[in-house]
């Protein structure tokens, strides 16, 4: 089971962009997809998240908003690995391949 990372943004936003590297990143280590919203196009979610974003919407796991650090977000994923078993297990392959 892979991990859905809804991402809440909008344009002009350094937070945002920030984020959106980090999530790049991570991408080349751990097995997730990103579904961007721009809250600017959503009203909805405009009145929601508009005074929070970036906001990574990790399933069951929460939320992560604001100045997101790369150890959040890696804390996050792998206390989803921990919950997914073919997840955690392919994980740990790579890690010996790294070796």
């Amino acid at each position: 089971m892979s991990l859905q990372i809804t991402f809440y943004t909008k344009p002009n936003c350094p937070l945002c962009e920030e984020a959106e590297e980090l999530l790049e990143e991570m991408r080349g280590q751990f097995d997730f997809s990103v579904l961007k919203i721009d809250i600017t196009r959503d009203i909805d979610a405009y009145e929601i998240f508009k005074h929070r974003i970036p906001v990574l919407r990790l399933g069951d796991l929460g939320d992560l908003s604001g100045k997101i650090t790369e150890k959040e977000l890696r804390q996050k994923i792998r206390a989803f690995l921990k919950t997914s078993p073919q997840d955690n297990a392919d994980e740990q392959d790579q890690g010996k391949s790294n070796r």
